[in-house]
């Protein structure tokens, strides 16, 4: 699929199927409250018809001073039908890490303005299969479900934007780091296509306040695709 015909949406952490078949990728992120850092390896396939899948494997530096490893993830999604300019696509994924295992499911509904803007509302519903202590002393599953909105720009063939609020809400009696059961993330994506393989991006987040630290708190990511 070439970039100037249009652009489909992803269910993956680059908004877009910009080329068809194997990826490997890299990411480094930085969080400005916490000064801690992360990168991650991933590996993914994506299908002509805009199915996917990928499978990432992360690690936490620290302050530069550790590689510890933060959490495995295979996720996959698939287009379910495409009525005119809308896309319906249901989409899944499983993760574990050092406290336990989790997953999440949700739905994407994307409709195709023009050639050079989509939008896409998600619902998504994640789930820990392990308990945690919640505000009253009890053991319970610290679930949360998700709301987003992806505004996906095409600005020209090799450079796209993507505007990305997420709003999450906290299913049980559980608080977010900014000690209400409900918090925001916002995401500007930028991503410039070089060539038929290289594909750089940056992410500049807004991640709510984080009381721990008595901050906002602000994470930078920086990455490449390689697509095959």
């Amino acid at each position: 699929m070439k970039v100037s015909q249009y652009l489909v949406l992803l269910a993956s952490s680059i908004p877009f199927q910009v080329f068809s078949g194997a990826y490997l990728e890299t990411r480094e992120a930085y969080n400005t409250a916490s000064e801690e850092s992360e990168v991650i390896l991933r590996v993914g396939y994506n299908f002509d018809m805009g199915a996917g899948i990928m499978a990432t494997n992360a690690y936490n530096l620290g302050k530069w001073d550790q590689i510890k490893h933060s959490y495995n993830e295979i996720e996959g999604w698939y287009p379910l039908f495409k009525p005119g300019k809308w896309t319906f696509q249901p989409g899944g994924l499983i993760n574990d890490n050092s406290t336990g295992s989790g997953g999440a499911l949700y739905m994407d509904t994307n409709y195709k303005f023009t050639t050079w803007f989509n939008l896409t509302f998600r619902y998504r519903y994640n789930h820990n299969n392990y308990d945690s202590v919640d505000l009253r002393g009890d053991k319970d599953r610290n679930d949360t479900q998700e709301f987003v909105n992806y505004w996906n720009f095409k600005v020209t063939d090799s450079f796209f934007y993507t505007f990305e609020p997420h709003y999450f809400l906290r299913v049980n009696d559980f608080h977010s780091k900014n000690d209400k059961d409900h918090h925001w993330e916002i995401t500007n994506k930028f991503i410039y296509k070089i060539d038929k393989n290289w594909m750089p991006y940056l992410e500049l987040q807004w991640l709510d306040r984080w009381n721990y630290y008595n901050s906002e708190q602000y994470r930078i990511r920086l990455g490449v695709r390689y697509s095959f």
